[in-house]
C-alpha cells in the first residue's frame, strides 16, 4: 500500500515544496505546514503525480536521508551518481511499492551470534590499517596502569554505514594524525582519502553528497564532509 501523499510531502523541504507549488499553482505565500496541506489536496491521492514532478535536487534531498523500516535501518548508495529517471524509479519502490531497492544497503537490528570466541579470523588489509592507526594512538595512562585510545583514534573507529555529521576536513586531518596545513594541497587531501579507504572508511562533500576518491581535487581545510563506513559484500 503506497505512503500517503502528506507523508512524503513532509519529507521535502521547503525549497522542493514551492517548486511543486509553481508545478500545481498553488500559492507559496504561506507556512510550510499550510503549503504541504494545500499541495496534498491538490495532488490528492496522486503519488505517482508528485514522485515525477519532483525535480533531481528534490529527489536527491529526500532519498539520500538513512531510514528505518520493518525493524532494519536502511542507508542510501551514493544517490549523487545516479540519474534523475533513476531516483524516481527508486521513490516509487520504496514510496509506492512498500519495497527497499536492492541498492539501498541495511543494518540488521538482531543480536548476532560472535564467533570471534572460536575462530581465528584473518586480518583484512583494511582491520590491518585499523589496528596499526590504532596502536599508534594509544597513550599510556600510568595511574590507572591500562592504555587508553586517543580520542582522534576513536572518532574515527566510532562511525556506522550511515553518513556522519557534517565536519571540516582539517577535523579529519587531525582524526588521522595528519598535519593540518594552511592551505590543502591536493596531494596531501588525496593521500588523506587514500588513509580513510585503508581503514574502511569513505567520505562524502556535504553538500553534494558525492563521494571523494583519491583523484578528486582539494576541497580546502575548511571543506565540509561527511565519512561513513564502507559497506562490505
Amino acid at each position: 500500500m503506497a505512503i500517503p501523499v502528506l507523508k512524503v510531502l513532509q519529507l521535502v523541504d521547503g525549497k522542493g515544496l514551492r517548486t511543486l507549488a509553481a508545478l500545481r499553482k498553488v500559492s507559496d505565500r504561506r507556512a510550510d505546514a499550510e503549503l504541504r496541506q494545500a499541495l496534498a489536496t491538490a495532488y490528492k491521492d496522486s503519488l505517482q503525480q508528485l514522485i515525477l514532478d519532483l525535480d533531481r535536487e528534490a529527489l536527491y534531498r529526500l532519498l539520500r536521508r538513512p531510514f528505518r523500516w520493518k525493524d532494519r535501518r536502511y542507508f542510501s548508495p551514493d544517490i549523487g551518481s545516479y540519474t534523475q529517471a533513476q531516483m524516481v524509479a527508486f521513490a516509487r519502490t520504496i514510496f509506492i511499492q512498500g519495497e527497499i531497492p536492492p541498492e539501498f544497503g541495511k543494518e540488521s537490528m538482531n543480536s548476532e551470534l560472535n564467533l570471534d570466541e572460536h575462530f581465528v579470523r584473518p586480518v583484512t588489509k583494511a582491520g590491518a590499517a585499523l589496528k596499526t592507526a590504532a596502536s599508534k594512538g594509544m597513550e599510556s595512562d600510568e595511574e590507572v596502569g591500562h592504555t587508553v585510545v586517543a580520542p582522534s583514534v576513536g572518532y574515527l573507529i566510532g562511525l556506522s554505514h550511515d553518513w556522519s555529521r557534517p565536519r571540516i576536513v582539517s577535523a579529519v586531518l587531525r582524526g588521522l594524525g595528519m598535519e593540518v596545513p594552511e592551505r590543502l594541497r591536493t596531494s596531501r587531501f588525496q593521500e588523506a582519502v587514500r588513509k580513510l579507504v585503508d581503514l574502511g572508511i569513505e567520505m562524502s562533500d556535504a553538500d553534494s553528497g558525492k563521494v571523494l576518491t583519491h583523484k578528486d581535487p582539494s576541497p580546502g581545510v575548511d571543506g565540509k564532509v561527511r565519512l561513513r563506513k564502507i559497506a562490505r559484500p
